[in-house]
């Protein structure tokens, strides 16, 4: 099992994204890839989506670097800095 894990960081969370994939010889035998969204100030964590989808992680990180923090919108809707 290959664990990957990614962080991005913006003015008032962070985003953690964890890749685990496990193959054989074959192809990918199982893929999960869990997106938590982290409070900078109160260091309160929430899981904002799980995906078994190949990529899906990859592609967030690319979105994130090409689109900046207007990619993680959808991501914190809801999820209050201030509490």
């Amino acid at each position: 099992m290959e664990t990957t894990t990614t962080t991005i960081r913006s003015l008032a969370v962070d985003v953690i994204i964890t890749e685990t994939t496990h193959r054989d010889a074959v192809g990918i035998l199982f893929y999960l890839a869990t997106i938590i969204v982290r409070s900078r100030t109160t260091g309160v964590e929430r899981i904002a989506r799980r995906s078994r989808i190949p990529g899906t992680g990859k592609t967030l990180a690319r979105d994130v670097q090409r689109l900046g923090v207007r990619a993680l919108d959808k991501l914190t809707d809801g999820f209050s800095t201030r509490e």
